[in-house]
């Protein structure tokens, strides 16, 4: 089972609230609800060129304030806003409710793994803040990796280091259809598109299944077994 963190395992909308908050609140720059708004689609705007290799991880990283600062006509006096924000978002190990529960009666009976495109520092803080790493087998990120998903090149190397992989009993389970259903699409494995807010599927992709709260994997599984 391979799983997605942010937004998957972990409730990343508020770890990103909470992050956004501490980084205004040190620039002392009110942030209002418009700001907040339009910070979280212009991050998702990023993010999706990222999975598309139109720029690269560090790009990503060293422009995305400083641009949205100047699309936002905010002033930046020289200060690191992405390192604060960073060491925040760290922090902010907030767990989407049932997923705790999930992971622990998963665990018994499934290999876990996790394959995210987060930044590989942060991710692995907030596994252990959270103290849930212990319940994956391994921990695959595309800073490491080299490369991101939905890239069958991501899945390769994933499956080229889980012993006595079988694709067959193979399943993965993300919020996003851009990046980890269209992955698993790419592998040619089974997907589970996780929809919580359902969400219209507006685009080709299509996962071979779809739940709205963790609790409801479980029983997708032993109905499909």
């Amino acid at each position: 089972m391979l799983f997605d963190l942010d937004d998957t395992i972990f409730d990343f909308q508020m770890s990103e609230q909470l992050a956004l908050s501490q980084l205004f609140q040190d620039l002392k720059i009110p942030l209002t609800p418009t700001l907040r708004q339009r910070y979280h689609h212009f991050n998702q705007q990023l993010w999706q060129m990222y999975e598309r290799s139109e720029i690269t991880r560090d790009e990503l990283l060293l422009a995305r304030f400083p641009l949205f600062f100047k699309k936002m006509g905010l002033p930046l006096h020289g200060q690191n806003p992405g390192q604060i924000y960073r060491k925040a978002l760290a922090a902010g190990h907030q767990l989407l409710p049932g997923a705790l529960g999930m992971l622990r009666d998963l665990s018994k009976a499934y290999r876990i793994f996790a394959v995210t495109n987060g930044i590989a520092q942060t991710q692995r803080e907030r596994l252990g803040a959270a103290e849930i790493a212990g319940y994956f087998d391994d921990v695959f990120i595309s800073e490491e990796i080299g490369h991101q998903k939905p890239k069958k090149a991501f899945f390769d190397y994933v499956f080229n280091h889980i012993p006595k992989f079988d694709a067959k009993k193979t399943i993965v389970i993300g919020d996003s259809l851009t990046s980890d259903i269209l992955g698993g699409v790419n592998a040619k494995v089974d997907t589970v598109w996780f929809n919580p807010n359902f969400l219209p599927n507006r685009t080709k992709i299509s996962p071979v299944y779809q739940i709205s709260a963790p609790d409801q994997l479980k029983k997708l599984l032993l109905a499909s077994e």
